[in-house]
């Protein structure tokens, strides 16, 4: 609803319009965050980690309380999951240079140990 508001506001409306608007578009059921939050969740897991997400969907302006009430559909076994397939783009690579890789995705320490773990146990 933020990035719709700023939107709104780039376009000269009064603060009137911009509420009338944004009432409008809620009662309609266009305007949802927290579904735009799982939605984002659901397609950014497969990628990136947690801390990663939660920085995007911040910056589109969702609130706190709901950015981690969508994150808290991630499991841990998804989240290792996801860090193992990122992970392993770089089969027989440096581990160190993979962690650091896995985290500047957004995982957590404890997920890249895990997945890591996982990768030297099949190699």
């Amino acid at each position: 609803m933020a990035e719709m508001r700023r939107k709104l506001q780039q376009r000269r409306c009064t603060p009137e319009q911009v509420e009338e608007t944004l009432g409008r578009l809620r009662d309609l059921g266009y305007l949802d965050d927290l579904a735009f939050a799982r939605a984002l969740v659901a397609r950014r897991s497969r990628s990136r980690g947690p801390a990663l997400i939660a920085q995007e969907l911040g910056a589109k302006g969702i609130p706190r309380a709901l950015v981690q009430e969508a994150l808290s559909t991630l499991g841990r076994d998804e989240q290792v999951a996801s860090a193992t397939v990122v992970g392993g783009r770089e089969r027989g690579g440096d581990p160190q240079r993979t962690a650091a890789r896995l985290q500047r995705r957004g995982f957590s320490r404890e997920v890249i140990r895990e997945a890591l773990d996982g990768q030297l146990d099949q190699g």
